[in-house]
């Protein structure tokens, strides 16, 4: 086995993440994931990058030019690698997109898994974050948002919804009377308002608790 392999199975199997995932994030087969480990084979540059970021390691650490997993030893601290693996200890799935289908919300699993703090209960995943309409309150396009999957929300809340069965969407969601209001935070971006029977084409996937910048 060499240092490439070794360090990717120690990080996986700490991680308890099956050679499989591993294989479904840099679409190989899981048994290329075995040859990577026994050093049979090497993989791409592309994918020691791909596995770098996935655990939050440099590939520096994963080719073996360095024992630390991140940089902290350039300012002298000696940080063992593990502590450089997110401490989130639940893992969610990131959706790339969410609709409205025949039976009810439809996901599609496209981008791998995060780390989320398991303090963050209900059903919590991951979404895209799209477009620029919200970067007045600093979230990007490229960043993903962490959600809980509830029907409703409080006034004034950030959510992801579903308007029309289109794709869904991250807005600020405002209620008066017999209206939604969803607000954006870019003002190139005008609030839409749904009254009547317009508010059944507005469907709350689920709460925005926080979002993280994908540089």
């Amino acid at each position: 086995m060499n240092i490439f392999g070794k360090r990717l199975k120690e990080l996986r199997t700490s991680n308890k993440i099956g050679q499989k995932e591993i294989g479904a994030l840099l679409n190989v087969s899981d048994s290329s994931i075995r040859k990577y480990e026994s050093g049979d084979r090497t993989p791409p540059p592309d994918s020691i990058q791909k596995i770098a970021k996935y655990f939050n390691v440099s590939t520096d650490y994963l080719l073996g030019n360095t024992i630390y997993g991140n940089t902290d030893q350039i300012y002298g601290n000696k940080t063992p690698i593990f502590s450089s693996v997110p401490i989130e200890n639940k893992r969610v799935p990131i959706i790339g997109t969410v609709k409205c289908g025949p039976g009810g919300l439809a996901y599609e699993y496209l981008d791998g898994y995060i780390w989320v703090d398991d303090k963050l209960t209900g059903d919590i995943r991951a979404f895209h974050c799209k477009g620029d309409s919200m970067v007045g309150l600093g979230i990007f396009d490229g960043d993903i948002a962490v959600v809980r999957i509830q029907e409703d929300v409080e006034n004034g809340e950030l959510a992801v919804v579903v308007i029309n069965g289109n794709e869904g969407t991250l807005k600020k969601v405002r209620k008066h009377d017999d209206a939604i209001i969803l607000e954006a935070a870019n003002p190139n971006y005008p609030a839409r308002v749904f009254t009547g029977r317009e508010t059944n084409d507005v469907h709350i996937v689920g709460k925005v608790l926080e979002t993280r910048r994908k540089y």
